[in-house]
């Protein structure tokens, strides 16, 4: 993981935090699955996130990949502990995604996670699962906005919000 990005992922988490001047909507997720199953159905975590967000699946008769448009700007990070991975996602945009919604197209993907919890503008959620994000050793991906964005537009932003 670069610094940059990083760093991107650190000012969009305390856009995130401050809930009372926080312009747009967010919805986290976490995700355990068993290691060996996940990875006999998935090459990698990028490869998994990539069937989600930009898969042919049909929900609601409406493709993964026109959903996530909504989505403006996002990160998905790996945990793995022993025989279990930990997927952290948070996805940032000017609509409210349905938890619903969502919930169902991450439980399309084979294999299904051992455990699954969605929030949407969920500060506590937030709080309490994304705030040791960078205290261990695993790539953090970014999307959206946030990748195609230089990180002195992201740091404008959050020292004006200081």
């Amino acid at each position: 993981m670069t610094d940059k990005n990083t760093e991107k992922v650190k000012v969009v988490l305390e856009r995130m935090k401050k809930d009372e001047t926080y312009g747009s909507y967010f919805s986290l997720v976490v995700l355990k699955y068993n290691r060996e199953d996940f990875f006999k159905k998935n090459k990698s975590v990028s490869n998994w996130f990539k069937k989600l967000t930009n898969g042919k699946t049909k929900t609601g008769g409406i493709y993964n990949r026109d959903w996530f448009k909504k989505v403006d700007n996002g990160f998905h990070k790996k945990y793995i502990n022993g025989n279990e991975i930990e997927i952290w996602l948070a996805f940032e945009g000017q609509s409210i995604l349905n938890k619903t919604d969502l919930t169902t197209r991450i439980l399309k993907l084979q294999p299904h996670p051992n455990y699954i919890k969605v929030g949407v503008q969920d500060f506590g959620m937030l709080k309490n699962h994304f705030s040791d994000l960078f205290e261990t050793e695993s790539s953090i991906e970014v999307f959206g906005n946030i990748k195609k964005q230089d990180i002195t537009t992201f740091i404008k932003v959050i020292n004006s919000n200081i």
